[in-house]
């Protein structure tokens, strides 16, 4: 990919375009769709300073999606826009519906293509994506490997499944959240780990989750 393919786009800088040309060869490298800002910055070789700086710029114009909130790791990925401008092809068929009950007649023609996380997740503008690790959350049908969609927050209702930072090298984790008065429990949705007890101004809630997406290798390496 050359930048000649972004010369449309004449509010990017040379550096701005390589800042989305190096990010989508780390997605391309990782499989991982939405990556941190530190390793996108020793791709570039640039200080996290100076490509917090373009990373804003394009956020603004609409080229990036940009998580940065204290405390947190900043995520960064390539909107549709961005996307289109490099040339990259978006969209997956949704063919209809599949019966997981009794069989029913598959449906072969293409009702939509999909073409944005918010076509089939109730996602908004300044939601991200995690990839999961650890088997705390199989009740919920979270495997080893899943993507979740979470939402930006910084308080939850007793019963919602939360990013929560807790104690511990800057460690974030997903749980159900329980709070009664100054005590918070975090609730696992698998009986082999024990609720986590925190004081509530030992933890942070991160975000609130709303969706997200299974994947079948994580299913079949769980022998489900």
């Amino acid at each position: 990919m050359s930048r000649d393919t972004l010369q449309t786009r004449p509010r990017l800088t040379a550096r701005q375009q390589d800042v989305l040309l190096a990010l989508l060869k780390l997605e391309r490298q990782s499989g991982d769709g939405c990556l941190t800002a530190t390793a996108l910055a020793d791709e570039l070789g640039l200080a996290r300073q100076n490509l917090r700086e373009h990373l804003l710029n394009l956020s603004g114009h609409g080229y990036l999606n940009y998580h940065a909130r204290p405390r947190q790791v900043a995520l960064v990925s390539l909107t549709l826009k961005a996307r289109e401008a490099l040339g990259v092809s978006v969209g997956f068929p949704l063919l209809g519906e599949v019966a997981a009950g009794p069989p029913i007649l598959a449906d072969s023609g293409v009702q939509e293509r999909v073409t944005r996380l918010e076509d089939i997740l109730p996602m908004r503008e300044g939601d991200f994506l995690l990839r999961v690790r650890g088997e705390s959350m199989l009740g919920l049908g979270i495997f080893p490997g899943d993507v979740v969609a979470l939402r930006p927050a910084e308080t939850a209702q007793n019963g919602d499944v939360t990013l929560v930072l807790v104690p511990g090298d800057n460690t974030a984790t997903l749980k159900r959240w329980q709070r009664r008065g100054h005590a918070v429990t975090l609730h696992s949705e698998n009986p082999a780990f024990e609720p986590l007890k925190f004081n509530v101004t030992d933890v942070q809630v991160q975000g609130v989750l709303v969706g997200h997406i299974g994947l079948g290798g994580a299913r079949r390496g769980a022998g489900t």
